[in-house]
């Protein structure tokens, strides 16, 4: 019984990670400046849309990356949780998120499933539904939405974090904020659940070279619960 709720509650607080795509002092934006679109086109004093455009591409353009993130669940009545470990994604519709802390967590897409598993509790999952991690952010991030299915409605400029940010709608998904470095990196995720909650994520430490595709497959350890979660089998 202890197994089964300790499961209920991490479940809970992995559906909003993932599904959410962080406040403290430390992921708190400064920003100076805010415009929309139709402003920002029209502003002499701040880099045009086409920075966007070139960022874009060239997260579209990379045939994998492996990054570091630490991510912040912030809730509407004043609690919250932290989270680090390590992302990897190979195109086309492969990836791997690596909790570390607070536990240790693995998401694994190999192209054709996702795994999810807990190794405290010796339980795997196969899933065959990638939204259970979020299909418009992972979607952008393993090249399945393209540029042209990005629409972008204001930018602002976070002065802490020295980052360009954009608010975007991925296809038909919620709006997103994108982060990017003055080099045109991704650094920085943020969206909003219909309850007001946050979800920020920071990358770094990203190493832009494709990573071994056996970085992406998963055999459950011996002694390992194995559940089959998908609707097609």
């Amino acid at each position: 019984m202890f197994a089964a709720n300790n499961k209920l509650m991490r479940d809970l607080f992995m559906l909003c990670s993932l599904c959410c795509m962080f406040v403290s002092p430390a992921f708190a934006a400064k920003v100076t400046q805010q415009l929309y679109l139709d402003e920002v086109e029209k502003s002499a004093t701040m880099p045009k849309s086409a920075f966007f455009n070139r960022s874009i591409r060239r997260l579209s353009q990379l045939p994998g990356f492996l990054c570091h993130f630490d991510q912040l669940i912030a809730f509407t009545d004043g609690g919250g949780k932290h989270y680090s470990g390590s992302v990897a994604v190979l195109k086309p519709k492969r990836f791997r998120w690596q909790y570390q802390q607070p536990y240790e967590q693995l998401y694994l897409g190999d192209g054709e499933m996702i795994w999810h598993y807990e190794p405290d509790l010796m339980q795997a999952e196969r899933l065959d539904n990638i939204e259970a991690v979020d299909a418009s952010v992972m979607g952008l991030l393993d090249g399945s939405i393209a540029a042209t299915d990005i629409k972008m409605f204001k930018r602002e400029y976070d002065s802490d974090l020295d980052i360009q940010r954009f608010q975007v709608r991925l296809k038909d998904s919620p709006e997103v904020w994108l982060g990017f470095s003055k080099d045109g990196d991704l650094v920085y995720i943020e969206r909003q659940d219909t309850l007001g909650n946050s979800n920020q994520m920071r990358l770094s430490e990203c190493s832009y070279i494709a990573p071994p595709k056996n970085l992406f497959s998963f055999t459950p350890p011996a002694g390992v619960d194995v559940l089959d979660m998908r609707q097609s089998k």
